[in-house]
């Protein structure tokens, strides 16, 4: 399973920077760089604003994949049997792996609708892009903690 997470997570990386280079040189100068909650754009800027958002998605991504090869950031200040500690550390490492995964693709998406809005073809990102987004990560974070925190407990 993890290779999979992994898998998704570059794929949407790798993604995000083929349409970002891709279609940069095809862009005007200025485009929508901020919207608000309801996806409206609100905000312009140079469509230089593209590769800072592919930064960010890189940095994710690798500061990320640091914590999920380091399952000693994780510690649990109760003793568990080492079972239990094992899946505890399972469990936590899947989560990093997941939420990476959605940030990829989270910033896939925005770079996209960046470039199709910069091209006229979309307008704004679309209202359901910020409730489907927090949906999504708390989503999988609220899953993950739930197991969590029931191995911690025994149940």
């Amino acid at each position: 399973m993890k290779t999979v997470r992994e898998l998704t997570a570059l794929a949407g990386l790798v993604f995000t920077v083929a349409v970002v280079a891709d279609f940069y040189s095809r862009l005007p100068e200025r485009i929508a760089t901020h919207f608000n909650g309801a996806g409206v754009a609100n905000g312009f800027g140079a469509r230089s604003t593209l590769w800072v958002l592919v930064g960010i998605a890189a940095l994710l991504y690798l500061i990320l994949s640091i914590i999920g090869s380091l399952p000693g950031v994780v510690s649990v200040k109760r003793p568990l049997a080492p079972e239990r500690e094992r899946v505890v550390l399972a469990e936590s490492m899947a989560m990093v792996g997941w939420i990476k995964a959605e940030m990829c693709w989270m910033f896939a998406y925005l770079c996209l609708a960046m470039v199709r809005n910069g091209m006229g073809l979309q307008l704004g990102i679309g209202a359901w892009f910020l409730p489907v987004t927090l949906l999504v990560v708390f989503g999988t974070c609220g899953f993950y903690l739930v197991r969590i925190f029931g191995e911690i407990r025994g149940v």
